[in-house]
C-alpha cells in the first residue's frame, strides 16, 4: 500500500475522518518512511493509531511488526482493538503472553505479534526463528525504562532487538517525558513530542470545600459533607464520573464503603437494574464468595467500585467494562489502574500523594507518577475537557501541591540495569544464548545498553559483571576458559525458564537433599527464591502455627535453617508462612477461608498460586535434567495440585474440562472418584449431581455420544 493508502485505511477502520495533530506530525516526521521515532504525548492523543499506521506499513512490505508491552492486561487490550480491524486488511494478529518455556512456533505464521516484555525477551531466549522477519518493533509505554521490576527487561531486550534486526523500525510511546531527547538519541530514532490533548485537562486542588484550576474556574463544594464526598456529589450533579487514586489497598475499599452509602440517591431505575446485575457477576466469580467480593459487590450495588491488585482479573475487568459504559459512577483504585488500561474519567481526584516507603517512611510520590494518573481524566469520546484535582488539608499544603505537581516537571527516564538480580539474570541469557561468547562481547553489549548512554563510564557496571560472572562459575552455570564463556547444560536450562540464576542454585543445591522431601518441603523450597518475594508477614496469630510447622519439618526443608538470632532468620519464618498459604490451597481451602484466616486477597492468592506453579515446573525441570527421575512424580502432582487446589485424591477428576476443585469434591462425595466411575455412572444419576448441561460435557468427553440428548434439551 501507498502511504496516503494506509492513512485513509486506518482512519476508515477507526472511525475518524482526519489525522489528529500529533499523528499527523509523526506522519510528516517520516512514520511512514520506516523512521525510528519516540512519540511523546499525553493520553488519548493518539499514538496507538500511529503505531496501527506503522504495522499497516510494515506488513505491506512483508515484514512482521511486534508491539511490546508492559503489563499483560495492557497487551490484551491491544490484541482487542487490533485483531478486528487489522483482519479486515487481511492482517493476522497473535496473542503471547503465556508460557515462558517456549519458543511459541505458531507465531510465524502471524503478521503482527502483541506480547508481553518478559515474553519476547524468553521468545529470544529460546531462539525463535522469525525474530528476523521483523520489520517494527513498536515499545508500548517505554518510560518503562525506568521502572525497577520491568525496565531492566525492556532495556536490554531493546539493545538485543537492535543487534539481531539493526534495520528494523522502533516506534517508542509514551507520555510526556522529560529527557524524551536523550532516549530518541541512544535508539537513533526521532523526536516527536507535543503536549497537545484531544480533551483539555484542567489541573487544580481541593482545599476548604472547594475546587481551585488555578487562574481559570473554580467550584464551592457542599460544606455540609465530608470532602471527598462533597467533590462526588458536584461531579454526580454535573452527570460526571469520578476516578479516585489513593495509596494503598486498605484505602481503597474504606473510601468506596463510605461514599457507596451516601450516593446511592443519584442512581435511576436504569442504573439500579445493570448495577444489581454487575454486583451480581462480581459476587459469583468464585465458587463461594468471600467477604471482598461481597464488599466489593455491595458497593457496586450502590454504583461505586474499589479496584487493586487483591481483586481477581475477571473483577477487575467488569470493573473497568461497566465504568466505560457509564453504570459504575466511582471507582476508587491504587495507582496500578494508571498504567496504561484504557479507564479514562471527567474527574480523577488524587487523594494521597505521600506514599510509605518501608524503611523510609512516607515520602511525596513522583511527579511522573501523577502525571499519569491525572493523564486520566477526559474521555475524547464523552467529554470535551477533563478535570484532574489533588486533594489538600489547606491552603498552604495547596501551594505546595501546585508547585510540586502542576507546575514541576517530570523526572527523567533512568536506567535501571545496575540492579544485580536483573543483571544477573541478562547476563546468564546472554551467555547462554550465544548471543555473548566472551567476556569482551559481554562488556561490549553493556555498552551499548541506555545504562551506557546515560553515564558513559561504565566501570562499575564492569565490576558487577565480573563478580555476576564469578558467582555463576562457582554455581557450574557457566564455564569460562581464557576469554571465551560457555553455559552448561543446567545453566542454559535455568536461563531458559526465566528463573534468576541464584533461584536456579537454590533449586539444584535442594535436589541434593530431595531424599526427605515431603510436600511442604517443596512448597517452601520454592518460596525461598526471589521470585515469591515479598513474603507475608508473620504476625502475632502467625508466630505458633510457624513455629510448629518449623518443628515438624524440621529434618524435610531443602534450605538451611537460620539460628533464630541470625538477620535471615524473619525471612525464613515468612516463607513458611507463605508456603503454609498454599497447602491451605491445596487442601481445599476456600478462598474466603484463606482470607480470613491468612488476609490474603484472592488476587494476591493468584498471583502467589501462578507464580508457584512456574516455580514447581521449573525444579521438576531442573531434577530432570540432574536425573533426579524418582522424585519428578511428585513434583508433577504436586504442581497440578496447586494449579487446581485439590487433594490428591482429585487429581483424576479435575482432568475434564469443566470441573474444578468444588465440582471435582461434589463427584467424590458421591462416590464418583475416577473416570471409571464416571463412565459407569447412569448419566440421569450424573445429571442429578451436578446438571444437565455438565452431565453432557462429562459424557462426550469420557466417549460417549450425547448429541441427541444435547439436542433435545435445547
Amino acid at each position: 500500500m501507498k502511504k496516503d493508502e494506509i492513512v485513509r485505511k486506518t482512519l476508515e477502520l477507526f472511525g475518524f475522518q482526519q489525522l489528529n495533530h500529533v499523528q499527523k506530525l509523526a506522519v510528516d516526521r517520516g512514520l511512514l518512511d520506516e523512521k525510528s521515532m519516540i512519540i511523546a504525548s499525553p493520553t488519548a492523543s493518539g499514538k496507538t493509531l500511529c503505531a496501527f499506521m506503522s504495522g499497516l506499513n510494515c506488513a505491506s512490505k512483508n515484514k512482521k511488526m511486534i508491539y511490546l508491552c508492559p503489563l499483560v492486561a495492557l497487551a490484551q487490550e491491544h490484541y482487542n482493538s487490533f485483531k478486528e480491524r487489522a483482519g479486515k486488511v487481511g492482517i493476522k494478529v497473535a496473542l503471547s503472553i503465556g508460557d515462558l518455556d517456549s519458543s511459541d512456533p505458531w507465531l510465524k505464521d502471524y503478521d503482527w505479534i502483541i506480547c508481553s516484555n518478559e515474553k519476547a525477551d524468553s521468545l529470544i531466549r529460546h531462539g525463535t526463528e522469525w525474530i528476523n522477519d521483523i520489520g517494527l518493533i513498536v515499545v508500548d509505554e517505554i518510560h518503562m525504562l525506568t521502572d525497577h521490576s520491568r525496565g531492566p527487561t525492556l532495556e536490554v531486550l531493546l539493545t538485543r532487538l537492535k543487534k539481531i534486526i539493526p534495520h528494523a523500525q522502533i516506534l517508542g510511546l509514551s507520555a510526556t517525558i522529560s529527557n524524551v531527547r536523550e532516549l530518541a538519541d541512544w535508539l537513533n530514532a526521532e523526536k516527536i513530542e507535543s503536549d497537545w490533548r484531544p480533551v483539555k485537562l484542567y489541573e487544580g486542588v481541593s482545599f476548604d470545600h472547594k475546587i481551585e484550576f488555578f487562574g481559570n474556574k473554580k467550584y464551592d463544594l457542599n460544606k455540609k459533607l465530608w470532602h471527598e464526598l462533597s467533590i462526588v456529589t458536584n461531579s454526580l450533579e454535573m452527570g460526571k464520573q469520578v476516578l479516585f487514586f489513593v495509596a494503598s489497598r486498605r484505602n481503597a475499599e474504606s473510601l468506596a464503603e463510605k461514599l457507596s452509602d451516601d450516593i446511592k440517591n443519584f442512581l435511576n431505575g436504569v442504573d439500579i437494574a445493570g448495577l444489581k446485575k454487575i454486583s451480581e457477576n462480581v459476587l459469583n466469580v468464585l465458587d463461594i464468595p468471600t467477604k471482598q467480593c461481597k464488599k466489593l459487590a455491595k458497593c457496586i450495588e450502590n454504583g461505586v467500585a474499589f479496584h487493586h491488585a487483591g481483586l481477581l482479573g475477571k473483577q477487575k475487568s467488569i470493573i473497568e467494562e461497566n465504568f466505560r459504559k457509564g453504570l459504575i459512577k466511582v471507582i476508587v483504585a491504587t495507582p496500578t489502574l494508571a498504567q496504561g488500561v484504557n479507564t479514562p474519567s471527567h474527574r480523577v481526584i488524587i487523594r494521597d500523594v505521600k506514599r510509605f516507603y518501608a524503611g523510609i517512611g512516607a515520602r511525596y510520590i513522583p511527579i511522573f507518577e501523577y502525571k499519569q494518573m491525572a493523564g486520566r481524566a477526559g474521555r475524547p469520546d464523552f467529554n470535551s475537557e477533563g478535570e484532574a484535582i489533588l486533594i489538600a488539608k489547606n491552603e498552604d499544603e495547596a501551594f505546595e501541591l501546585v508547585e510540586r505537581y502542576i507546575n514541576g516537571e517530570s523526572e527523567e527516564i533512568q536506567s535501571k540495569l545496575a540492579l544485580e538480580p536483573v543483571l544477573r539474570m541478562h547476563v546468564m541469557a546472554l551467555i547462554s544464548s550465544g548471543f555473548a561468547k566472551t567476556i569482551d562481547e559481554l562488556y561490549d553489549f553493556f555498552r551499548k545498553t541506555f545504562y551506557a548512554y546515560q553515564y558513559g563510564d561504565i566501570s562499575g557496571l564492569d565490576i558487577r559483571i565480573e563478580r555476576i560472572l564469578d558467582k555463576l562459575i562457582e554455581f557450574g552455570f557457566v564455564v569460562r576458559i581464557n576469554e571465551k564463556l560457555n553455559a552448561t547444560k543446567i545453566g542454559k536450562r535455568v536461563s531458559e525458564l526465566y528463573i534468576d540464576p541464584l533461584t536456579g542454585y537454590l533449586f539444584v543445591e535442594g535436589l541434593k537433599k530431595a531424599e526427605k522431601a515431603n510436600n511442604f518441603s517443596y512448597l517452601h523450597l520454592i518460596n525461598s527464591s526471589l521470585e515469591m518475594k515479598p513474603l507475608l508477614n508473620v504476625s502475632g496469630k502467625d508466630i505458633k502455627e510457624v513455629e510448629e510447622k518449623l518443628v515438624q519439618n524440621e529434618n524435610n526443608f531443602l534450605v538451611d535453617i537460620p539460628k533464630e538470632w541470625e538477620d535471615d532468620y524473619e525471612e525464613f519464618m515468612e516463607s513458611i508462612k507463605t508456603s503454609l498459604v498454599i497447602e491451605d490451597w491445596i487442601d481445599e481451602k476456600s478462598e474466603d477461608d484463606i482470607l480470613n484466616k491468612r488476609g490474603v486477597t484472592p488476587g494476591e492468592l493468584r498471583t502467589r498460586l501462578t507464580n508457584a506453579e512456574w516455580l514447581l515446573y521449573s525444579l521438576g525441570e531442573l531434577a530432570l535434567l540432574l536425573g533426579y527421575k524418582e522424585i519428578i512424580k511428585d513434583l508433577r502432582k504436586l504442581r497440578i495440585r496447586v494449579k487446581n487446589g485439590v487433594k490428591e485424591e482429585l487429581l483424576p477428576l479435575v482432568k475434564l474440562q469443566g470441573i474444578g476443585r468444588v465440582r471435582a469434591r461434589k463427584l467424590y462425595s458421591h462416590n464418583l472418584k475416577s473416570l471409571n466411575d464416571l463412565r459407569d455412572v447412569d448419566f440421569n444419576v450424573l445429571s442429578k449431581i451436578i446438571g444437565n448441561s455438565l452431565a453432557i460435557s462429562i459424557k462426550k468427553q469420557l466417549g460417549e455420544d450425547y448429541q441427541k440428548l444435547n439436542f433435545e434439551l435445547k
